[in-house]
């Protein structure tokens, strides 16, 4: 019994670990910047959208669409919620997205994008970017971003 128990045990940590090298982990830096999106190309139910670029360690076009905007406690500053998608030359990468945004005139922002998967060679991707800067309505968005992008 505690032979079998045993074999059991290390099949298992065997398997774990098989599965931990065969996946990729990335850690990847760059710069976004992004403009606000108005008028019928957004479709966010609290009229919350910007697209834009990221260069660096991911490099393509993206679009964020809000789904939430929420007050915070401070003054001038909102939680929102959403979704990005990232359109890279290797596929697309889908995150979910939460941050909080400063309505002050500076507009800071910090953000959290939970990758949730992907497509083409990103397929099945999982991780996070991180991102903080300065957006405006008027003006766009100016910010960097750290990711940890896993690749099956």
């Amino acid at each position: 019994m505690r032979k079998g128990l045993l074999l059991t045990l290390v099949a298992g940590i065997a398997l774990v670990a098989t599965q931990a090298l065969a996946s990729d982990t990335k850690h990847l830096t760059g710069h976004l910047s992004s403009q606000a999106v108005t008028g019928p190309d957004c479709t966010s139910p609290v009229g919350l959208c910007t697209a834009g670029r990221l260069i660096g360690g991911i490099h393509g076009e993206f679009e964020f669409t809000g789904t939430s905007l929420t007050p915070s406690s401070t003054p001038g500053v909102f939680f929102y919620t959403g979704t990005i998608v990232v359109h890279t030359a290797k596929g697309d990468l889908t995150c979910t997205d939460a941050g909080a945004y400063s309505f002050a005139p500076t507009g800071e922002v910090v953000d959290l994008c939970t990758i949730t998967g992907g497509t083409g060679e990103l397929a099945g991707a999982t991780g996070s970017i991180q991102i903080s800067g300065v957006f405006t309505f008027d003006g766009g968005g100016d910010s960097d971003y750290a990711a940890r992008l896993v690749l099956p």
